[in-house]
């Protein structure tokens, strides 16, 4: 299982839209550096997984493949509302026609797309759940913070996935009711991530965080994660023979997150 949570952050008179997840997968093993967001195939978007890996991976592999099949997809002439439409039906068409034992049980796993809107002129997120009633994926596209951390300049979008999501928020609520934290949303979700997976008790989540943003100029920018002067890619650590060509996102002692061109 995990936790991800993408949010519009506002910077000077822009936003961009950042998505973050941990790096764990379990099953009979934690294995702490594993992908969860992934490009789509497209510069104008991000794709990011929760839940039961061997369902999710073969899904989330169709989902690529289907963009670079189609042009218009690939130059983004179908917009991201209609591109999430076809991303929906791809999965239930994939799922269809799974055989055996096993397809009889429900995907336990969601998605989440995010990404730039040129028809909408804004940032929208697409929550991918399993609905157990229709027996297919459906698709809502939240674009309301949760009241829970909803206040002035806090921004508007917000959506997390993963088992650990609604305790994700609700650390971030905690924080902004004991005033431990003021303003805009900045990078206090990522902040409020972190303290989870150093977290001993938050058994589904761990591993370094990893950090992928859109851009409202149509394009997609991952990040290498500075923690402690340790430095991550996808979760995984950063061989010390391999020259990563990545902006670097680095946390510092006080929990404040800051870009860096170089190490």
């Amino acid at each position: 299982m995990t936790s991800i949570v993408a949010w519009e952050r506002r910077v000077g008179r822009q936003t961009e839209l950042v998505m973050a997840s941990d790096s764990r997968l379990s099953g009979g093993e934690d294995w702490d550096g594993c992908a969860k967001i992934f490009d789509v195939g497209r510069d104008d978007a991000l794709l990011a997984f929760a839940g039961n890996t061997w369902r999710a991976l073969p899904l989330i592999f169709q989902a690529i493949s289907t963009t670079r099949s189609y042009e218009g997809s690939n130059n983004r002439t179908l917009d991201l509302p209609k591109y999430a439409g076809h991303i929906v039906r791809v999965l239930n068409s994939v799922l269809a026609i799974a055989s055996g034992p096993g397809a009889e049980d429900p995907p336990e796993c969601e998605f989440l797309l995010g990404g730039w809107s040129w028809s909408m002129g804004q940032f929208r997120l697409y929550k991918i759940q399993f609905d157990k009633q229709k027996w297919e994926f459906v698709t809502s596209s939240p674009q309301r913070l949760p009241n829970s951390i909803s206040g002035k300049g806090r921004g508007s979008i917000y959506e997390s996935i993963g088992d650990g999501s609604r305790r994700l928020t609700g650390r971030l609520a905690k924080a902004y009711n004991l005033e431990l934290i003021k303003g805009a949303l900045d990078y206090h979700p990522l902040e409020q991530l972190y303290q989870q997976t150093i977290d001993a008790s938050e058994r589904t989540i761990g591993g370094a965080i990893q950090v992928s943003k859109v851009y409202r100029s149509i394009r997609v920018e991952h990040f290498a994660i500075d923690i402690e002067n340790k430095l991550f890619v996808s979760g995984r650590p950063v061989l010390p023979t391999e020259n990563v060509d990545l902006r670097i996102l680095r946390r510092t002692s006080d929990g404040q997150w800051a870009t860096h061109n170089g190490s």
